[in-house]
């Protein structure tokens, strides 16, 4: 390209060199960016002679599999690349990513690709001017986009290509393992830890060699050298894990682990070359750091570099004395988690226990919380869903048939979705011949949901799953028929899409043509009305509800005052005299109302023309609708300040929300005191209070600072130990294990959890202003209210705080009931939010 060719932006530095850079004419260039019109185009490549397809790009995704979408709902697409199309062939022929052919230390499939390690490098041939020919380098497949027509040959070709990436990696890993191979510290972890070393692995694979590079086999080794400054070696500051820095290969999977996974920011890069190394903040000891201890950098190193020290190792109790914890040789030895890191297993002891059921045994309940998941490895299961009760002043149920299922090994997983959501169980599952299972917890199914064949899988299930429960529990279809309802279910079954909203982004907008109609299954929406430029109206909407059906009915309801009848007659009408597709007789609607997310939204969809359908078919769904609608259109302007506020505080997810009626409350504090006084020490080795007598108002009263058990827990999304459930009164409960990291209370909206210094367990941690020593203090520890019975020992819960107030000021109720009392001190109707007031 001539010099006066240049194109802002076009050209960059060599020192900012970023992904799929190649060197053009002597000058390095950024080539196109992927589009979204990219995920329709399919490419076809070769690796060691098997063709494969896939397609050109994917929507990034984050660590955790779920793609990343901005607040518009739109993806970003990148490359789909070599080892992106390998991991698929092993899918497809092997049955498991762990057979891929193609080695990789640098690189996982939960994480952005560097391409450091250059163990995973492959030959391709491509087609230049016509011919067939080949590359010049042996490039590295974790981060080289796929072509049409390329072929690949990995160290698994038995031809010549395969023997030179052979010989090359083989080198590669030598050099490594040369310097970095080394035996896990503390000594008494080192048998442990050898038989999981990946570089150790990656060096029986190939067949290599270290001793090859060694300084002291030459016959005239050179003088040791100084040391370097800034370069450490055994770092054991921290009271929880060790650092070998010269077991520290530069892989950077610690670092993405950190900034990319867990999003802490305390471990990089320092140094520059002989003393390049990991960082943590300004090169501080680890100890010394703002580490939170969830070792997600050591469970993701691919050495001894990281580990952890025996007096951490956490043990988790089963509470069955029957079951039996599975070790990590097991589990890794199954195919379903071999991609789970060994070292995650040897660090948490417990997390998978085997079951060995009865015939008749009870496995779950409907309703109980769904803190695990179960594995089915023998054994009939039988699903029994019952019908959801109504609501307090809904219309009565017909009385329906619960639904039955049979669940068998070849169903391998079951309880997941409750595992997944923090939801209570959604079924009874109860043993019809002798089994076994395996009781997984929460972190280690978020573990499998990061490997792409146990995702699929899983999603696809989760998917079925939540929408037969959608149907099960939407408000629009209780008291119906049995025969009614059977009838609605088996046409909509087919026609629902499962969509998931990420908290934020937008699902409608004010204006917009009315496309789809939305069941909500988990979570809340925020439904906003615009007059004159302005928010004239906010309230939320939850699950059981639906979405949307004002906006498809919009030249129905125009005249708010007209009679159901009247207007049943009329869509009737214009239903039957619309032939074989409604959708092209009626005008669009428009949306009178934007909706949002207001936590993730898990929706079935429906598309327009299945949604008039649906009106033609069943005549009670009808006039259902029209009714609801006409209710909602005509609900009053009173008391829209209570409801923006009542959304704005986050209120209407509340299941037990500690209230203060300030008409009666004296500030005494007993309820403080009472917390203080049932917890005692049994916790933290100190007395302390699970709740703060301070907090926003909702008119007359005020929400005081404690757990409200909430309907969607961000709290125990992520726990790393997984040491925070629901319990029997799907209040939140914090276990004995708990780390101390954090991330559960700076995940909490409302301030409602606590991180206090646990007494009972002491550690030492190096003295700040005397490096060469250490003090004893107590480990952090997560402190929230549980409704005064942790165990689950009561029937129902018994508040200290509500019992102890004398002036009857503090209760415990759900974000409904306590707009409900607002509501009617100012003459506003009492009936829970979501029957008569969402808009769509």
């Amino acid at each position: 390209m001539p010099e006066t060719d240049f194109v802002p932006g076009l050209y960059i530095r060599d020192d900012d060199e970023g992904l799929f850079s190649r060197d053009i004419d002597g000058q390095l260039v950024r080539l196109d960016k992927p589009t979204e019109a990219d995920y329709k185009k399919n490419v076809t490549l070769q690796i060691d002679g098997v063709p494969v397809t896939v397609p050109l790009a994917e929507p990034l995704t984050d660590a955790n599999g779920n793609i990343v979408v901005d607040l518009a709902g739109r993806t970003t697409p990148r490359y789909t690349t070599i080892f992106d199309a390998a991991q698929k062939l092993a899918l497809e022929t092997m049955g498991g990513e762990k057979k891929i052919s193609i080695p990789i230390l640098c690189h996982q499939p939960h994480m952005r690709p560097v391409a450091v390690c250059r163990v995973c490098i492959v030959q391709i041939y491509g087609q230049k001017r016509g011919r067939r020919a080949a590359e010049r380098k042996l490039l590295p497949a974790c981060q080289h986009q796929v072509k049409e027509g390329m072929e690949v040959f990995t160290m698994n070709d038995p031809g010549a290509d395969g023997e030179r990436v052979r010989q090359t990696v083989k080198v590669v890993t030598e050099l490594l393992a040369a310097d970095h191979l080394k035996p896990a510290s503390p000594p008494e972890l080192e048998e442990e830890f050898a038989e999981f070393n990946e570089l150790g692995q990656m060096t029986r694979r190939c067949g290599a060699d270290p001793s090859r590079f060694r300084m002291e086999l030459l016959s005239n080794p050179p003088p040791p050298p100084r040391p370097q400054t800034g370069r450490r070696g055994l770092d054991a500051s921290s009271p929880v894990f060790q650092v070998d820095h010269s077991a520290c290969i530069l892989c950077d999977r610690c670092v993405r682990a950190c900034d990319d996974v867990r999003e802490n920011h305390v471990i990089g890069r320092t140094g520059k070359g002989i003393t390049a190394g990991i960082g943590f903040d300004l090169n501080v000891p680890m100890g010394e750091s703002t580490c939170v201890k969830c070792g997600e950098c050591m469970v993701s190193c691919p050495t001894s570099a990281i580990t952890f020290k025996p007096i951490a190792r956490i043990k988790i109790v089963a509470k069955r004395r029957s079951a039996q914890t599975l070790s990590p040789r097991e589990l890794t030895s199954d195919p379903i988690f071999a991609g789970i890191p060994p070292k995650f297993l040897l660090w948490q002891r417990g997390l998978v226990i085997r079951r060995q059921i009865r015939a008749g045994e009870v496995l779950c309940r409907q309703g109980e919380p769904g803190n695990t998941a179960f594995i089915i490895r023998s054994g009939r299961f039988k699903v029994t869903i019952f019908p959801r009760l109504p609501a307090a002043g809904g219309r009565l149920f017909h009385r329906q048939r619960p639904t039955i299922r049979e669940r068998t090994a070849a169903d391998v997983i079951v309880g997941e979705m409750a595992c997944l959501s923090g939801s209570p169980r959604a079924a009874d599952i109860t043993a019809l011949e002798s089994g076994e299972v395996w009781e997984i917890r929460r972190n280690v199914l978020d573990r499998l949901m990061r490997l792409p064949s146990q995702r699929h899988r899983f999603e696809t299930k989760y998917r079925q799953s939540s929408l037969d429960l959608t149907l099960q529990n939407t408000d629009l279809f209780r008291g119906l028929e049995e025969e009614n309802y059977r009838q609605v279910v088996d046409y909509l079954r087919p026609r629902l899409n499962f969509v998931r909203v990420q908290p934020g982004q937008t699902l409608f907008r004010q204006g917009e043509n009315a496309d789809y109609l939305y069941f909500v299954r988990l979570g809340e929406a925020r439904i906003s009305v615009h007059l004159h430029g302005k928010v004239a109206k906010t309230v939320s909407s939850g699950p059981g509800t639906v979405l949307g059906e004002i906006g498809l009915l919009a030249g129905f309801l125009e005249d708010k005052r007209g009679s159901i009848e009247e207007i049943d007659r009329a869509l009737q009408s214009q239903l039957n005299r619309s032939g074989d597709d409604p959708a092209q007789a009626f005008p669009p609607g428009v949306r009178t109302a934007t909706c949002s997310a207001l936590n993730q939204l898990e929706l079935a969809q429906l598309a327009r023309s299945d949604f008039l359908e649906m009106l033609r078919k069943f005549e009670v769904l009808r006039r259902r609708i029209i009714e609801q609608s006409l209710a909602r259109l005509r609900s009053s302007a009173v008391g829209h300040r209570i409801l923006d506020e009542y959304v704005a505080q986050g209120l209407y997810e509340g299941q037990s929300i500690l209230v203060l009626d300030l008409d009666n409350c004296t500030r005494c504090d007993a309820c403080t005191k009472a917390c203080v006084d049932h917890h005692g020490t049994a916790t933290h080795g100190i007395p302390i209070p699970r709740l703060l007598r301070a907090g926003r108002r909702l008119d007359n009263y005020m929400v005081a600072t404690s757990c409200r058990s909430c309907t969607d827990p961000h709290c125990m999304t992520g726990c790393p130990v997984d040491s925070i459930h629901r319990g029997k009164h799907l209040q939140i409960v914090i276990e004995d294990h708990c780390i101390g990291c954090g991330l559960c209370a700076e995940n909490c909206p409302y301030g409602s959890i606590f991180m206090i210094p646990n007494e009972r367990n002491r550690i030492a941690v190096p003295d700040p202003e005397h490096l060469e020593r250490t003090h004893i203090v107590g480990q952090m520890k997560a402190a929230n209210c549980d409704l005064c019975d942790a165990a689950g020992e009561l029937s129902s819960p018994h508040p200290a705080c509500v019992a102890a107030c004398p002036h009857d000021a503090a209760f415990r109720m759900t974000g409904p009931e306590l707009l409900g009392r607002v509501r009617r001190g100012h003459g506003g109707p009492v009936m829970p939010l979501r029957d008569d007031d969402a808009i769509a």
